[in-house]
């Protein structure tokens, strides 16, 4: 594995170096080389190069008499994409991918069934968002769209999939092992999501004390349940901490061409206030509003330019007394 991440890391800079390495390995090395390549590395912007360099020492004859990929028809890409001594593996895979989105219904279903079949995790992770769909999907798929999740739990495609697929007692299993492994709140994405898909059941019970504040009012705005306004504020303000600690917020405070100070609620923000304003909580948004406004006119007034001096502001005039700042201090 150490040689496939060197090689990904330098086929850019020195492809033709990175050539004469490939050529320097025996059969049994080009072979784990490939393997490595197509389960750790899929998607880096070398990998496709390497694939092409190794298929052309490992099946020489076959490359050499392939006919070009784009005047190959969808049978004759499948077949060559499905023999592991066509040598035409990759590029069959990149032109069946390119060619996806204007073929029939049945020659998809086709290209998703010989993807899934070899359960690379390039495939698996490219299919995934048919996966979503019923008319790509089978039972069978689940097994290998599992096997690379739970080697890549961060992975939002798979995780798309197996939220959506998997049975509720899967679901709970998942929970409970997220809970008994972890102390305190749990920012893992899969947890989060798994507690939407069972959370719409009134009855199932979600540990506040397990989430963030804003995990929790996340999972209520999705779930159809109701939150206070102190749970509702506490979303807003572990949001602006977030954004503080990282240098981020005071970046959203814009000078405009007449010189009065516009606010810039896109991405966390925005998609924080979408949360709150799900939950039905319009006393929330009003404070947040008002807080935002005051400050506004306190820079424009001030004449503050820089972004250290609007934290400091900031923290000065907090729209909320209980704001976690994350250990943030100004003094």
């Amino acid at each position: 594995m150490e040689l496939a991440k060197y090689l990904v890391e330098n086929v850019e800079d020195s492809h033709d170096v990175i050539r004469h390495i490939i050529n320097s390995l025996s059969i049994a090395e080009l072979q784990q080389l490939k393997m490595d390549l197509e389960f750790y590395y899929f998607d880096d912007s070398g990998t496709g190069r390497l694939l092409d360099f190794i298929d052309k020492r490992l099946y020489p004859s076959q490359m050499d008499m392939m006919p070009k990929m784009p005047n190959a028809s969808i049978n004759q890409l499948l077949d060559d994409f499905n023999n592991d001594k066509s040598g035409r593996i990759t590029t069959s895979r990149i032109e069946l991918q390119k060619r996806f989105d204007y073929q029939s219904f049945d020659d998809q279903k086709r290209i998703v069934d010989a993807f899934m079949r070899r359960t690379t995790k390039h495939d698996v992770v490219w299919c995934a968002k048919y996966l979503l769909d019923d008319w790509f999907w089978r039972d069978a798929y689940f097994d290998p769209v599992e096997w690379y999740w739970e080697r890549d739990t961060d992975n939002y495609r798979l995780l798309r999939v197996i939220e959506k697929r998997a049975s509720e007692e899967y679901l709970n299993g998942k929970v409970q092992l997220f809970e008994n492994q972890n102390e305190g709140a749990i920012e893992n994405k899969a947890y989060t999501w798994f507690l939407v898909r069972l959370g719409k059941d009134k009855n199932f019970v979600i540990k506040k004390e397990r989430l963030s504040p804003f995990r929790y009012v996340y999972i209520c705005a999705k779930t159809g349940r109701c939150v206070s306004l102190d749970e509702a504020d506490s979303a807003l303000s572990q949001v602006v901490s977030d954004e503080l600690s990282e240098g981020f917020f005071c970046n959203r405070f814009r000078r405009k061409l007449d010189g009065s100070i516009a606010f810039d609620v896109r991405g966390r923000i925005g998609h924080a206030l979408w949360v709150v304003a799900k939950t039905g909580n319009t006393t929330a948004l009003i404070r947040f509003n008002e807080w935002i406004k005051e400050m506004c006119c306190e820079i424009e007034n001030m004449q503050i330019v820089d972004c250290e001096n609007i934290t400091r502001l900031i923290l000065d005039r907090i729209f909320l007394p209980n704001l976690q700042l994350n250990g943030l201090e100004y003094g």
